[in-house]
This record gives C-alpha cells, structure tokens and sequence, in this order.
C-alpha cells in the first residue's frame, strides 16, 4: 500500500494560516499600550535600530516566516500519520 500524502493544496492552504494567525497573534494592537511600546523600543534598541516601525515590521516578517516553517513541518507530518494509520 502507497503512503497517502497530503494535497499540494492542503499543504498551501497550511503555510498560509499558520502564516496569518501568527502575523494576527504577533503585530502590536492600534492603539498599542504602553507594555508593547516599551517592548519594541527595547527590542529595537537591543540590536541599535533607531526606527522602530521598520525594526517591527521586519522582526514580524522574519519571525512569522520562521513560525511557519517550523509549524507547517509539524502540521504535515502530524496529518500524513494520521492520513497512513
């Protein structure tokens, strides 16, 4: 018997909400508080970046990018032992 895989669509379908829900979980509420306020500041201080809207931006892209990754590898493989038991 052949290995059952998951659909390419599926597989899309997967990186690209694990993708939004950690953007949707991630990024600074309007209007932010002053915890996530002092949070950026301190987090772009950290690595001497004086624009603080840019440092998030980009820290978003690059940790949601790495969520997804991690994520999308442990949803598939979850879903094809499941989809072979």
């Amino acid at each position: 018997m052949a290995a059952r895989r998951v659909p390419v669509g599926g597989r899309i379908f997967i990186g690209l909400a694990i993708f939004v829900l950690t953007f949707f979980l991630m990024r600074p509420s309007d209007p932010a508080t002053r915890g996530q306020i002092y949070f950026w500041k301190k987090a772009a201080g950290l690595v001497g970046e004086p624009d603080v809207e840019g440092f998030v931006g980009i820290a978003l892209l690059i940790v949601c990018s790495m969520v997804t990754i991690v994520g999308y590898q442990i949803a598939v493989r979850l879903i094809e032992k499941k989809l072979n038991k």
